[in-house]
C-alpha cells in the first residue's frame, strides 16, 4: 500500500476514534490548570502580607475543595480556553501550513513515480538502439533526479515551516493558560 494511502488511512481513523471520545475530562483537566495558575497569581500576593505556611495549607485544601465541587465549570473553563486556542491566528497558521506540507508530500510522490514511469520506458527503447538510447536514457535520468530533489527539498522546506509555525503555535497556547 502506498505512504501516501496509508497516511490517509491512519488519519481518518484517528479523526474518528476522536470524534467517539468524551472530551469533558480533558477540558476539566485543562481547566484545572487554568484555574490553578490563576489562582497561585493570586495567592502571590496574599502570601506576601500573611503567614507563608498556614496561608499555603489553607490555600491547598480549598484549591482541592474547589476542583472536586467545580468539575463541570472546570471542565467548561477548558473548552473556552481550548476554543481560544483553536481560534488564534497561530494555530490556524499551522493548520494551514501542513496542508501545505501534505500537499508538496503527495506532489513529491507523484513526480517521483511519473518520473520513474518515464525512466523504465527510457530504458525500455535502449534494448533496440543501445547507444543513441543510452544517451537519451541518462540525460532523462538526470533530469528525473533534478526533479524528485527538488520537490524533496520543497517538502522538507514546508516540513520546516511547520515544525515552526507549530512551535509558534505551541507558545502562543502557553501565553492563553490563566486567562
Amino acid at each position: 500500500m502506498p505512504l501516501t494511502s496509508v497516511l490517509d488511512k491512519t488519519r481518518t481513523d484517528l479523526e474518528r476514534a476522536l470524534s467517539d471520545v468524551d472530551k469533558t475530562p480533558l477540558y476539566a483537566v485543562v481547566g484545572v490548570g487554568d484555574l490553578a495558575v490563576a489562582k497561585l497569581r493570586n495567592a502571590r500576593s496574599e502570601l506576601s502580607v500573611q503567614s507563608v505556611p498556614t496561608k499555603a495549607q489553607g490555600l491547598l485544601g480549598d484549591a482541592i475543595a474547589s476542583a472536586v465541587s467545580t468539575y463541570g465549570d472546570l471542565a467548561g473553563r477548558g473548552e473556552s480556553l481550548m476554543t481560544r486556542v483553536r481560534r488564534q491566528q497561530a494555530t490556524s497558521d499551522l493548520q494551514e501550513q501542513a496542508k501545505s506540507t501534505v500537499s508538496r508530500a503527495k506532489a513529491t510522490t507523484t513526480t517521483a513515480k511519473k518520473q520513474a514511469g518515464v525512466t523504465k520506458e527510457s530504458v525500455a527503447a535502449t534494448t533496440s538502439t543501445a547507444r543513441k538510447s543510452a544517451a537519451a536514457a541518462t540525460s532523462t535520468a538526470k533530469k528525473s533526479a533534478s526533479r524528485t530533489r527538488s520537490s524533496a527539498k520543497a517538502t522538507t522546506t514546508s516540513a520546516r515551516k511547520t515544525a515552526s509555525a507549530t512551535k509558534k503555535a505551541t507558545g502562543a497556547a502557553a501565553s492563553k493558560t490563566g486567562r
